[in-house]
């Protein structure tokens, strides 16, 4: 690859994944979403492990979208060593998230807890886990189009959960990643709502994503596969922020220990189902379509006229059938045998009018060869006059 296209795409993966973290974490504090200056108690410590999660999944999320903007500048016969280029850049500007969780978080207050040092490492393992997003989102359309959806969708739910509060001025509660945490929700799903959330919405996008990598007639495996890279994300975050001590954290915990599998049974859904035998014949099928077009038939080749071998064995296939009894006859060599016989015997009665000393060993069929000694060294092997004549009778002279 050219300089100057490393150069582009290491740009490009670097600075969309710090712009994207940066814009997320603008956003999130704008929101309300986190808020790294307030003193949290003992017992709300959990509302402190959510937020790690949000903080985990900002930085994953960015160093994938590194990973989608640098897929322009990835030229067609890129190899996987530079696509994990492309995914370390990705994964160095995702990183910028730490000091902006960093600083802020001198301000917080949270009971046995190292504010600044938890929320920097939780920050550099969501960048080193985005790398390997940014790569699979640099080779695989279908990667890019998980990573996509399920960003969106989370998007989606945690400006739903907060929009209530937005409109009518009230104290925001806390919103939990992946969890429709909004105050219409009634009290009696407010326990249900959490556990089967991400599990859902990572169901329904790999469905929706596996049927577009199906339409756009990919092979099974990377169909079944489809659904698995925006799911994880989701799992890696909550693996890093950790379970909790409650169910505020355990239970939307063990629901994204699902998500991935879900997503995964969605795609899985989408590669096998309304698919018969190979063999079976199915109308629209592209060997019964009709020519479009973007698909004209193919060339048909020229009927070539029959060689001379097949039309002899058609006339003797068509001829009349061999003289004898019962319908199928086998061909037997006596006739070509006695021809041959015939042919013998004719030579032999020219040979018997020549001379003796014009004969040659053809016309007698006899070659007399020296006595063989292996014992002899082969200077010593010499051949007599008989082979000697027999050579010169092949030759035609007398």
């Amino acid at each position: 690859m050219a300089y100057r296209t490393w150069v582009k795409l290491v740009g490009a993966a670097f600075g969309a994944a710090a712009l994207v973290g940066a814009g997320q974490l603008g956003l999130a504090y704008g929101l309300g979403i986190l808020d790294f200056s307030r003193v949290v108690d003992v017992t709300a410590r959990d509302q402190w492990t959510a937020q790690l999660g949000w903080v985990a999944w900002f930085t994953m999320t960015a160093a994938a979208a590194g990973g989608v903007a640098g897929r322009s500048r990835l030229s067609p016969s890129a190899g996987a060593g530079t696509r994990l280029i492309g995914g370390i850049a990705a994964g160095l500007g995702a990183a910028a998230v730490v000091p902006l969780t960093m600083q802020p978080a001198r301000g917080a207050a949270v009971v046995g807890v190292n504010e600044v040092f938890v929320i920097g490492v939780c920050a550099a393992l969501g960048a080193a886990a985005g790398i390997f997003a940014a790569y699979a989102a640099l080779g695989r359309n279908a990667a890019r189009w998980s990573l996509t959806t399920l960003t969106a969708v989370i998007w989606l739910l945690a400006l739903v959960s907060v929009a209530p509060a937005l409109r009518s001025g009230q104290d925001l509660s806390p919103v939990r990643l992946g969890v429709l945490d909004a105050d219409f929700i009634p009290a009696s799903l407010a326990d249900r709502v959490p556990l089967f959330t991400m599990p859902v919405i990572a169901l329904l996008a790999g469905l929706i994503v596996g049927f577009a990598a199906r339409r756009r007639g990919l092979s099974t495996v990377p169909i079944a596969l489809a659904g698995l890279p925006g799911p994880a994300l989701l799992t890696l975050a909550y693996l890093v922020a950790g379970p909790g001590t409650t169910d505020f954290q355990e239970i939307p915990y063990w629901a994204a220990m699902t998500a991935a599998g879900a997503g995964v049974f969605g795609s899985v859904l989408a590669a096998v189902l309304g698919r018969g035998p190979a063999t079976a014949e199915r109308p629209g099928s592209p060997g019964k379509s009709e020519p479009t077009p973007d698909r004209p038939t193919l060339p048909q080749r020229d009927a070539q006229p029959e060689s001379a071998i097949a039309k002899a064995g058609q006339s003797v296939s068509q001829g009349p059938p061999l003289p004898g009894t019962g319908t199928a006859q086998a061909v037997t060599g006596r006739a070509s045998v006695a021809a041959a016989r015939a042919s013998v015997a004719a030579r032999a009665s020219v040979a018997a009018q020549r001379p003796e000393h014009e004969l040659k060993p053809s016309d007698t069929g006899v070659i007399t060869m020296p006595p063989f000694n292996g014992f002899a060294p082969p200077a010593q092997q010499r051949p007599d006059g008989d082979i000697s004549d027999w050579v010169s009778g092949l030759g035609g002279r007398p």
